[in-house]
């Protein structure tokens, strides 16, 4: 005995959804273990809802066309059956139209949630630069059980200013693991951009450029000793 796996329906959101989320599988996938939250969550249930819908509209249409295929006697029996069928598609539509716009609505949210662009290396302040340095090797940030006071703290025990981490977050130079709860506590990593802004204020700025002689200026000679 063989099982089949029902596909999920494609639907007209899967291209600008991929866009922001990448892989669709993938995205779905990891919903389905939970380990999305907030606006990404919310997207991956509309997703589904959407597609269930779709799955609806595609089996009214089907049986619709196997209706009117010519294979069956054209009486009062037939055309009770066309106009049921007809019926159900027309609630299909409306059911997927619907979902389709509130998954339209979660996707504007989670582009809407994206961090900003990482500010450039001249932007960033000294202490920027410290608390990026200081996370290198990674933190945690963990609330505390009885007074909910959320702190950040290096790997060798330094405890951050949580205001300049969360405005690194929002920027994407740090991320935070929300699979796990703050209680327990959420890994903390610089993002590949945070590492570029490190590696940037390290570069050694270029040598002064040698002053240029003046029209019909001889050069100066070397003093012999």
């Amino acid at each position: 005995m063989t099982t089949t796996t029902r596909t999920p329906a494609a639907t007209a959101l899967d291209g600008p959804i991929e866009q922001v989320v990448g892989n669709l599988s993938v995205f779905q996938h990891h919903h389905a273990a939970g380990l999305l939250t907030g606006e990404r969550a919310a997207l991956a249930e509309a997703r589904r809802d959407l597609a269930v819908a779709e799955t609806a509209v595609d089996y009214h249409r089907n049986v619709l066309m196997t209706l009117a295929s010519g294979t069956h006697p054209v009486d009062a029996a037939l055309l009770d059956r066309i106009r049921r069928t007809v019926r159900g598609l027309d609630d299909a539509v409306a059911a997927r139209d619907k979902r389709q716009a509130q998954a339209a609505t979660a996707l504007e949210a989670l582009k809407a949630a994206a961090p900003e662009p990482a500010p450039a290396d001249t932007e960033l302040t000294a202490h920027d630069l410290a608390l990026l340095l200081s996370l290198a090797g990674g933190g945690t940030l963990r609330e505390n059980l009885h007074t909910h006071r959320v702190s950040v703290r290096t790997t060798q025990g330094r405890l951050v200013d949580y205001a300049a981490f969360q405005r690194l977050r929002h920027h994407g130079l740090v991320a935070l693991d929300t699979a796990r709860p703050p209680i327990v506590g959420q890994p903390v990593a610089l993002t590949d951009a945070g590492r570029s802004a490190i590696t940037g204020s390290r570069r050694p700025s270029p040598p002064p450029a040698a002053p240029a002689h003046g029209a019909g200026a001889w050069p100066t000679a070397s003093r012999s000793r």
